[in-house]
């Protein structure tokens, strides 16, 4: 365990999301309504620490929160839906779906279970500056149902992000992110597209077809 210094800096990450993340989620579905719902979950809104950067001898350098995550998130969840060629309809409420407006057949609520990023500082130091580790972890649970209120798909998804990205074949690569509001950024729009993804969500929608 590290030691936590009370002179700990604070840090409000503001998250973002990346279109096009997880390969293969661009335009694959009609532009099918999907009514969204606020999120959901404690972590949703209000302001929670969601992690820290250490420094080398393990003392807290940095206190990491985010404030209204579920903003954040809501808004990731729409474009990422837009970007697949689904037309993303915002709810002020989470609606029963018999109460949905006309012409919108499917609701998609979601919990924000997990938010997390930690980076931590070694000894060692290259040309590129001091040797670091970070993992971030953003947990969803996503829930589409239909009009008569059928759960039609119903899943968690967990995006990770490791940096630097683990060896491949002998070959060290550095970091890709090094900033704690990128990372978790990054493990965000990973969860979001892995639901994009999943062949079990994707079999419930309409495939696109060809113009």
């Amino acid at each position: 365990m590290g030691v936590f210094s009370g002179c700990a800096r604070r840090e409000v990450l503001q998250l973002h999301y990346l279109n096009g993340f997880v390969p293969g989620t661009r335009a694959i579905f009609p532009p099918v309504k999907v009514a969204v719902a606020p999120i959901g979950g404690n972590l949703a809104s209000g302001t929670h620490d969601v992690g820290g950067v250490y420094s080398a001898t393990g003392e807290r350098q940095e206190i990491l929160s985010i404030s209204n995550a579920g903003a954040a998130v809501h808004d990731a969840l729409m474009s990422g839906l837009a970007d697949s060629g689904l037309k993303a309809i915002a709810l002020d409420t989470d609606l029963d779906p018999k109460n949905l407006p006309p012409g919108i057949e499917l609701s998609l609520s979601c919990e924000l279970e997990q938010l997390q990023v930690i980076k931590r500082f070694g000894n060692a130091h290259s040309v590129h500056g001091q040797y670091f580790t970070m993992t971030s972890r953003v947990g969803l649970k996503f829930s589409l149902r239909g009009r008569r209120g059928v759960t039609l798909y119903e899943n968690e998804q967990l995006g990770r992000e490791e940096e630097p990205p683990k060896p491949v074949g002998g070959e060290i690569f550095f970091p890709l992110e090094t900033e704690p509001a990128e990372s978790l950024s990054v493990a965000m729009s990973r969860a979001i597209g892995t639901l994009l993804a999943n062949p079990d969500f994707r079999k419930v929608l309409p495939p696109r077809t060809s113009p």
